[in-house]
């Protein structure tokens, strides 16, 4: 299962910052820290990413974490919660000295349909995925806000060039884990994409110049938005 799809799809997101060399950290990371939740519960697979030099869009607050590591899991992610917490606290799940705490977390929940492109059902793997990530708030109701995102604006987006997949994700009700940080950020729109981004950029910024692509008045801005590269595999659970 290289590409995986999901019934009920959820995220955890760990942003960490790092005193050592980056390559002491990625090995940890790779080798030793993501390993050791792959058993957890739920877990379907795991990947790093770094911010990617692609400049931000006109008009949005880019978002800067640190590195990033992505565990998506089918169906609620409290047994991955409860797994790590355990983890944790028996000391079988040690963080290094290296690591800056606190961390920022986010648990996940997906709140729309994915949106695939064609080309996705063609991916042999997702090791190449690049990201869009952009927050978002309104006034109104979130029917309203959920009928236009999913009915007009993902399906502009998606003829973008690269475009693998799309989703709308809210933060989940799951307790977040003990000592991390939970940024407020609202609504989040994933944009997944195959290789560089700026093509990706560019054809947004076109259709939102071009007036192609309108906001509606009961979008709250700035948005928050992330560019993020892949620099690690996608590593898929054993189970």
């Amino acid at each position: 299962m290289a590409v995986p799809t999901f019934d009920s799809r959820s995220l955890f997101f760990a942003w960490s910052t790092y005193s050592t060399d980056y390559d002491t950290y990625a090995k940890w990371y790779d080798e030793e820290h993501i390993p050791q939740v792959m058993d957890v519960p739920g877990m379907v697979g795991a990947q790093r990413f770094l911010l990617a030099d692609t400049k931000p869009l006109p008009g949005v607050r880019a978002l800067d974490f640190g590195h990033l590591a992505i565990y998506e899991t089918e169906g609620s992610p409290q047994p991955f919660r409860e797994e790590v917490k355990r983890k944790l606290i028996s000391g079988e799940m040690v963080l290094p000295d290296f690591m800056n705490q606190p961390f920022q977390a986010l648990f996940l929940d997906a709140v729309s349909e994915p949106f695939r492109s064609d080309r996705f059902a063609k991916e042999e793997n997702l090791d190449n995925r690049h990201l869009f990530f952009a927050w978002s708030r309104h006034t109104g109701d979130d029917a309203t806000f959920a009928k236009w995102y999913d009915e007009e604006h993902i399906p502009q987006i998606m003829s973008a060039p690269g475009m693998l997949r799309a989703q709308r994700f809210e933060v989940s009700a799951v307790k977040p884990l003990p000592g991390v940080e939970t940024p407020d950020l609202g609504h989040l729109a994933i944009y997944e994409v195959a290789g560089d981004l700026e093509g990706f950029r560019a054809e947004v910024k076109r259709q939102l110049i071009s007036g192609e692509m309108v906001l509606p008045d009961f979008m709250i801005p700035p948005f928050a938005a992330m560019f993020l590269k892949p620099v690690s595999p996608f590593f898929p659970a054993a189970n």
